[in-house]
């Protein structure tokens, strides 16, 4: 029996540059998988709304997407010490990390107990080689997300992602290698992934080959039910999508259409756009997991204790 490779219908990936032809079959198919979002739900998964805690200490990014915000957010209050107790000296695998900032980043919310880190992407980033200078713990290598087994470290203890496994064609097939590391190392591994969820087809145009729902996010959480739980967070909601379309989406496409000569509003409007995303995060208080932003899906593998 041929095992899926992706949790999508389809292969078509908006990153290269669409056809007018094939622009409305991608968005149609994407409407298309993301139908049914809360049928056929994997019964081990959790659900749970994230509400931030700390977004009223003084560190809001004016050029921050509201997704990105709330993201942020959500890397910053893991708890990390608990983390830490958990798996001893942390060692992150990074996929598609871009420039690698969310070295930085995770470094500077933990505290200093990421012992080290490792980022791969299909591309190289001239911002590597200043962080690996910088930074004696981080490394970066240039390869395809399916080679990515040989060069896990063997020290390695937790995968994360930022908004990149909608770009894999085969995010199935991504996720088998992590869950075959697991199996043949047996050890206590912590997973953390942002995923965009149905709203970003609205949101982000073109972006990456899918949107992800409670239902499709299911066919990845199976493949490590036997040894592992899973927390799926909602991220963002309704508020944050308006704040995301009006100042991003809407006059971007105006700009394309040639109705407006701004293409994103956080640029004429930075003061605006801070103290609206600043009052939605600190007025979050309402269920947002049936029209999240984005999801943040925590596998935790061969566990000692549950800690999230």
């Amino acid at each position: 029996m041929t095992l899926p490779i992706s949790t999508s219908i389809h292969s078509i990936n908006a990153d290269n540059k669409l056809s007018l032809f094939k622009y409305p079959i991608w968005v149609f198919l994407n409407m298309l998988n993301n139908s049914f979002p809360n049928s056929n739900i994997d019964s081990h998964l959790i659900m749970q709304d994230y509400i931030p805690n700390s977004a009223n200490k003084g560190w809001i990014n004016t050029r921050s997407s509201p997704s990105r915000m709330i993201g942020d957010l959500f890397w910053k209050e893991l708890p990390w010490e608990s983390i830490e107790d958990e798996l001893g000296q942390i060692n992150i695998f990074d996929t598609a990390c871009g420039s690698g900032n969310y070295g930085v980043k995770l470094s500077q919310y933990s505290r200093g107990t990421v012992d080290s880190y490792t980022g791969i992407d299909n591309s190289p980033n001239d911002n590597w080689k200043i962080l690996a200078d910088q930074y004696t713990n981080f490394k970066f290598y240039c390869l395809n997300s399916s080679e990515i087994l040989s060069m896990i470290p063997n020290d390695t203890n937790m995968f994360i992602s930022q908004s990149a496994i909608e770009h894999l064609d085969e995010d199935l097939t991504f996720f088998r290698i992590i869950s075959e590391y697991i199996q043949s190392s047996g050890k206590n591994i912590i997973q953390v992934h942002l995923f965009p969820s149905s709203i970003c087809l609205k949101l982000y145009l073109t972006h990456g080959v899918r949107q992800y729902t409670p239902r499709t996010l299911s066919k990845i959480t199976r493949i490590f039910t036997p040894y592992s739980y899973a927390i799926l967070y909602g991220l963002g909601g309704k508020a944050f999508n308006q704040l995301h379309y009006s100042y991003i989406t809407k006059p971007y496409l105006m700009y394309i259409i040639g109705l407006n000569k701004i293409r994103d509003l956080r640029n004429i409007k930075t003061e605006e756009y801070n103290k609206r995303l600043r009052e939605i995060i600190l007025l979050n208080k309402n269920k947002v997991i049936s029209q999240p932003s984005f999801y943040a899906l925590i596998i935790h593998s061969n566990y000692n204790k549950l800690i999230f």
